[in-house]
Order: structure tokens, then sequence, then C-alpha cells
């Protein structure tokens, strides 16, 4: 009797056993996406479950924080010898702190942005692209959604900010369904056929838009986001795929007689499905600029609209704790040097809320500084709401760059 009873108790325990199981994958299936694809890089920390504590040591891994990574030459299948970045762990990652912040010319998380809108920070060329949100951890985040195949570009006042030594990186998603693939559109508007293309698809790049020189990805991907990143350097063009180096080109050329040494501006397009839109959720582009601290020696100041926060809130958002962290890295190598930080904000809001967030946000950032071993004697903020704008022309590319944060010297 007893050893009925307890083989029953046994098949009850496996039965809940299956059925908590089943409603796990209910769940993560009614996000419409996989959840280990979602959770992106810029994903606060917030590990309640196993999960997510998983999930959040891969992120710090990338970030850099775990420790230092290392570089290699593979061999695949086909006995291509591609380089490969590896965390302490063995896995292939993108590599850490790719873009320096003190050389970023633009950065865009989509987090700020309205969901329906078009996002502030680019302009359309062709297409209808509108700001969007998902979710990882129970967390909204925004991203750019792709209503139908289209192209945009960042918004600049004239489109001469590349050179010829930049890096571009970039996260899109792929639903692994259908015809996707995502452009980089390396355009030089002073050469009438000085473009280049690198196309991204689910398992490669294809440079220059030709299938003969396709560069495929060692192994089979999942669905989900995928990290690209680009340098190019008088002529050298390498392209880094998920911690892959796909593309080294020494010399890049139109024909034997047109090198291509330099480039002005860049543009986004993207194949995208009604049932599987594109997305991408963070681009940053930065050239070969002036280390921060001769920056901020030479021109007085450093003015950053790459340090975001929460909506009408003071809280930095997580993809600002690297350009923070290279303020403090500086501070910490030049003890000699103290600055102010003023927090400015747009014109939605009255002035009197505006005046006293931008005050918040500046103490804010002071207070980062301090937590990573900044003197406070160093260190002043102040606000100026909507005061000092930067372009006053009222459209949202305008109020974009007048919400930032300055970093002044102290004389």
């Amino acid at each position: 009797m007893n050893q009925i009873k307890s083989h029953k108790m046994k098949t009850m325990k496996l039965i809940k056993r299956i059925a908590l199981v089943c409603f796990v994958f209910t769940i993560a299936n009614s996000y419409g996406q996989d959840i280990g694809g979602i959770i992106k890089r810029k994903v606060k920390k917030k590990a309640t479950t196993e999960i997510e504590k998983t999930v959040d040591k891969t992120i710090d891994v990338i970030e850099g924080k775990e420790g230092p990574t290392t570089t290699t030459e593979e061999k695949t299948e086909d006995g291509t010898v591609v380089v490969v970045t590896r965390d302490v762990n063995g896995k292939n990652v993108p590599i850490p702190n790719f873009i320096d912040p003190g050389t970023a010319v633009f950065v865009d998380d989509f987090n700020t942005e309205k969901p329906s809108e078009f996002p502030s920070k680019w302009t359309l060329l062709s297409g209808t692209v509108q700001n969007s949100q998902v979710v990882a951890l129970g967390q909204k985040e925004g991203v750019i959604e792709f209503r139908t195949s289209s192209k945009l570009k960042p918004t600049f006042k004239n489109d001469d900010y590349l050179g010829d030594s930049f890096k571009v990186e970039i996260q899109c998603y792929f639903h692994r369904k259908g015809n996707e693939a995502y452009t980089l559109n390396l355009q030089n508007k002073n050469e009438p056929h000085g473009a280049y293309q690198i196309t991204i698809r689910a398992d490669g790049i294809v440079p220059a838009g030709s299938s003969h020189e396709y560069a495929r990805f060692p192994r089979t991907l999942p669905a989900g986001w995928r990290t690209v990143q680009l340098s190019f350097n008088k002529g050298i063009l390498k392209v880094m795929y998920e911690g892959y180096q796909l593309i080294n080109i020494p010399k890049l050329n139109k024909g034997v007689d047109r090198m291509m040494t330099e480039f002005t501006h860049l543009e986004v397009s993207a194949l995208s499905r009604k049932t599987n839109n594109a997305m991408i959720n963070h681009v940053s582009i930065a050239h070969h600029g002036l280390p921060l601290y001769n920056k901020l020696m030479e021109e007085g100041r450093l003015v950053m609209n790459n340090v975001n926060f929460e909506v009408n809130s003071y809280t930095l958002t997580s993809d600002s704790f690297a350009v923070l962290d290279g303020i403090a890295t500086m501070l910490s190598e030049h003890p000699e040097v103290s600055i102010q930080v003023h927090g400015h904000t747009d014109t939605d809001g009255t002035k009197k809320s505006n005046q006293t967030l931008s005050e918040s946000r500046a103490k804010s950032v002071l207070d980062y500084l301090t937590s990573k071993g900044i003197a406070n004697s160093r260190l002043t903020s102040a606000g100026y709401g909507e005061e000092m704008p930067v372009d006053d022309s009222g459209t949202e590319a305008a109020k974009a760059k007048n919400r930032r944060v300055e970093f002044v010297l102290k004389k």
C-alpha cells in the first residue's frame, strides 16, 4: 500500500514539473520573440531569476566588465581563416567598448523616443519608419521599427562627419524568416560614384552588394539581436559580426584605379516584411577625434548628447554608463583637472520644471562620477534648463541636440 502511495506521489510531482515547463514556454512565446534574442546589451542589470542572472552575466562580458577578451585566428569548416574575439569563458562576443565615448559623433538607442513617432535624430529618405518598443525582462526597450523596406540617415547639418577614419556599431534583429537584410551605405557626397555598401544578412556579410564575395558566419545563428562592428582607416575596411571578423579588405577600391580612402556620411536601409518588421536598437558612429583630455584642453568643454536619462527623469539610462566611465577614467588620469557638469533640456514642458530637471540631471551625473572615485571637490554641477539651446529651430532633431550634458573645464 505504501509503495502504491509513494508511486502516486512521484507521478504527481512529475506531472507538476511538466506543467511548470509548459507554462514557462507559454509565457516566453507570448512576447512574440525569443527571450534569448530580445535581451540586448543595454538592458539594465536586474537579476531576479536564474534566467536573468545568466543574461546579465553575458551582458557584463560584452561590456568588458568581467575581464579581458582575447583575439585569435581560427579556421572555419571551409578552411577560411577568421579573427575571433572571445570572452573569458571562450564565447565569441562583439569587441567590448568598440567605440570610445570620446570619439563618438552620433549615438542613438531610441530609449528616450515616443512610440509611433519618427526617431528625432534621423532623416527619412524612403519608406516608413517609426519608434517602437519591445519587452526584455519585463522592461520596455526602445527600437526603431521599419514598417516597410526603408532608408534613413543620421541628421547632421552637413553630411560630412566620417572622413578617412571612423567606426560604426549597429545592433539589428533577425527573425530568421524570409528575405531579411540591413545595409550600411557609406556615402561620399563629393564623389558621384564614391558609395560603398555593406549588407548584413542573417548568416553573414555581403560587401559591395556582390554575392560572390559573401562572407558567411561559421555557424547557424538563431533568431535574435546581432552586433555588427565596422572600422575604416584610410582605405582599410574591417567588419566584425558577433565577434567574428568576416571582412578584411586592405585596399578598398572600385576598379583598378579607383581607391576609396574616405566617406562623408552614412545611410542605413533595411528590407522589411509586414509580419516580421526589421528592427534596430542601437547605432553608434565615431571618427578619429581627439582624446577626451586633449579635446577638453583645446575646446574648454565636452558636449555630450549621448548621456541619456529616462523620460522626464534624472535617472541615467544604462547606455550612459560607458560614456561617463570614459569621463571618470580621464579625470583619474589627470588629477589636476576639475570640471563643472552642466545640464540642459529642450523646450518641452514648463521653464520651471525644465530648470529643476536640468539641475537634477547634472547632479545625477556628478554623483555617478563621485561613485567612480572622483573627489567631490573637483566637481560642481549646475542646470540651465531650456535657456541655452544650441539649435532653436524647434524641430525634433533640434530638441535632441538641446538635450545634453556639458563638462566644462574649471579654470
